[in-house]
């Protein structure tokens, strides 16, 4: 007669399996959101620089990679326009963690006024 697995032993073999899919699939969707989200163009970014910066730091930052064009969402998201050529290494090289297309980046991007 075999002795029953206890439950604790048979949760354990299934949620590491399933934990791992479901990590799986969303780091896919974030890589597929990331690869869509790419500006669109070089002269305008969203830049998204780290949450715990303080604003003067953002601003500072974004200010040394190009012109600040307008604000985020979020207090950490900044709106920059500059030369196509060099505007994302530039917001990079300043500390920006990650650059979206302003009109695909949501609750960032703010209409472009009209002249």
């Amino acid at each position: 007669m075999t002795t029953p697995t206890p439950a604790t032993r048979r949760f354990a073999a299934v949620a590491g399996p399933v934990a791992l899919a479901i990590l799986g699939v969303f780091l896919s969707l974030f890589a597929a959101v990331a690869v869509d989200a790419q500006p669109r163009t070089p002269g305008r970014v969203a830049a998204v620089f780290p949450p715990w910066w303080s604003a003067a730091q953002i601003i500072g930052a974004a200010g040394s990679a190009g012109d600040i064009a307008g604000a985020g969402g979020a207090s950490f998201i900044v709106i920059l326009r500059g030369d196509p050529t060099d505007l994302s290494q530039r917001a990079r090289d300043a500390g920006a963690l990650l650059l979206l297309d302003p009109a695909l980046a949501g609750a960032c991007a703010r209409p472009e006024p009209s002249s």
